[in-house]
């Protein structure tokens, strides 16, 4: 089988040899029909896009064609094959701090975030007057995604969580303890009821002029500002919710790629 185009011209997003490693180790056969690039350089434009910000049909002329490119990313997307990945990395880079590979414990929190596009799906968040749409991210206690939903802005933490905290509970077993602010207060005794788990909601110190890191809470607000580095994501471009929960997921999974650099 012939490739060509193999790699692209070197950007700083590009995967590195041991990152390629990895990637192919778990493709499990996605992507292995692809005649003409290899899967590498499909990822690498991938990462390009949610890096930059840029829009596909402005990919640079060295990555494969645009419309490819997106074909695959809806493609993987739809298998749920960046969730499975970003799983991957997070055990792994767990085990490699010597922690259990599944957390015992998460934190939950929401991310109000504009809409860039006018005929995309999105609501007003009233608090802090955002339209657009709101992500409900679960992490461990090292700021790690396990967990994305995202909504319209207009939709309550507590309603937003519930197919978040379903998604934890069915794919994380261990899980034992949720920490929240007290916007999730509303889920205490549901959540007890379902599958006794303990729910710890602590007030925030939002509108104080300090920052006090809360103990337990405050690793997502740094997941938060993580992911601000990834240009795709610091507004909405996408007109579909799923779309944009998927383009999350995919900033995650390239940021846990920098630990197997």
């Amino acid at each position: 089988m012939k490739h060509t185009n193999d790699f692209s011209a070197g950007y700083s997003t590009d995967l590195t040899p041991s990152q390629t490693l990895l990637l192919k180790a778990n493709l499990d056969g996605v992507l292995s029909k692809l005649r003409k690039y290899r899967p590498e350089a499909i990822i690498n434009a991938i990462c390009y896009v949610v890096k930059t910000g840029c829009q596909w049909s402005m990919l640079p002329k060295d990555f494969p064609n645009w419309k490819m490119v997106y074909h695959h990313f809806r493609s993987l997307c739809e298998r749920g094959w960046f969730c499975k990945f970003l799983r991957v990395l997070v055990e792994d880079r767990r085990a490699s701090l010597g922690q259990y590979p599944e957390p015992y414990e998460c934190v939950i929190d929401s991310q109000s975030v504009r809409s860039a596009l006018s005929d995309s799906q999105k609501g007003v968040d009233g608090n802090k007057r955002i339209k657009g749409i709101k992500r409900h991210v679960a992490v461990d206690s090292n700021g790690y995604v396990l967990e994305v939903n995202t909504t319209t802005a207009n939709i309550h933490d507590s309603k937003g969580a519930i197919p978040l905290i379903v998604g934890i509970l069915s794919n994380f077993r261990d899980v034992v303890s949720l920490k929240a602010d007290m916007g999730y207060a509303l889920l205490k005794n549901t959540i007890y009821d379902i599958d006794s788990i303990f729910l710890d909601c602590v007030k925030s110190n939002f509108g104080t002029p300090d920052f006090i890191p809360i103990q337990g809470r405050w690793v997502v607000e740094r997941t938060f500002a993580w992911m601000e580095n990834y240009r795709r994501l610091t507004r909405n471009y996408e007109r579909l919710l799923k779309v944009s929960r998927h383009m999350f997921i995919v900033g995650c999974a390239f940021f846990m790629l920098r630990y197997f650099a």
